[in-house]
């Protein structure tokens, strides 16, 4: 896989964007609270064979392609950290981007359910948006169970 363009993990459809990988068919909501400007995004890609198994092992090294990421709105570089998360689906990332000029971070989920891949992004609450994300994931991968 060529370098990814980092810039993708800022958006809310970032996990096709990021690796270049596409699916079938896909189902995105975006929700913004006009009072905070906290973000929440949901995903469902579906993929022929093992595609989502592939994007699976293109999302769990995106860390180590990019280990920062350059936001053109504060003119800074977001941190990025990435690690396996249990408990979801066939498997499951976090990845958490952290940036000092930031009101709070954001924490993007990606996990497997089959041929389906769920992701995630979540800024809101004062944990980066890790439990909104978490919680949203589970509910989501629990409603794909047995039908992906």
């Amino acid at each position: 896989m060529p370098k990814p363009d980092c810039t993708k993990l800022l958006g809310t459809s970032w996990s096709g964007e990021i690796t270049g990988i596409t699916g079938v068919s896909f189902a995105q909501n975006d929700y913004v609270n006009k009072d905070s400007s906290a973000t929440i995004s949901q995903e469902i890609d579906v993929y022929r064979g093992t595609t989502a198994r592939t994007m699976m092992e293109a999302l769990g090294k995106i860390s180590l392609a990019c280990p920062s990421v350059a936001d053109s709105q504060t003119s800074s570089k977001a941190k990025v950290t990435e690690h396996a998360t249990a408990g979801l689906g066939n498997g499951a990332y976090t990845i958490t981007l952290t940036d000092s000029t930031w009101q709070n971070g954001q924490t993007l989920v990606a996990a497997r359910v089959g041929t389906a891949v769920v992701t995630v992004l979540s800024s809101d609450g004062t944990d980066n948006g890790a439990a909104t994300a978490k919680r949203l994931t589970r509910q989501v991968v629990g409603a794909l169970k047995g039908k992906a």
